[in-house]
């Protein structure tokens, strides 16, 4: 019986050293030539990337930047691309709406306490996508 155990621990350190070697040598070569690779995945998938294009700027006019108010409820304004659809995103509401043919856009919004992030997101008939983040303070009072 103790030959049969010797024989199946020096069979599986055998096959095991051979396993790990092929491991070994495979990592190894896909070391040396990363080019190989990297060229048969890009001619085998191709996927588009959106652009984005500089003349659609969004601009939030109401309120400013980093302003600080003592209401639940602002109204935020801006200008976009013409007819482009806006997503407002708060932290306490999402909002879908359009700017008008000129790129105006009006929308009322909720503030919690505290530092409030507001992301506008627009997407024009050309499909191209823009963004802005503009960010208002809250407080129940201000120094006098």
């Amino acid at each position: 019986m103790r030959k049969e155990v010797i024989l199946a621990v020096i069979i599986g350190v055998l096959l095991g050293g051979v396993i790990l070697y092929g491991i070994n040598l495979a990592n190894s070569s896909s070391k040396t030539n990363p080019d190989a690779n990297k060229s048969e995945e890009n001619s085998e998938q191709t996927t588009p990337t959106p652009t984005k294009q500089q003349d659609n700027k969004i601009s939030v006019t109401i309120p400013q930047n980093n302003s600080v108010v003592t209401d639940s409820q602002i109204t935020l304004k801006g200008t976009a691309s013409p007819n482009s659809n806006l997503a407002i995103i708060t932290e306490s509401d999402d909002i879908i709406t359009t700017a008008d043919n000129t790129g105006n856009f009006s929308s009322t919004i909720n503030l919690i306490s505290g530092e409030n992030t507001i992301t506008i997101t627009a997407v024009d008939d050309k499909l191209a996508t823009t963004s802005a983040s503009i960010t208002v303070i809250r407080t129940t009072s201000l120094p006098q």
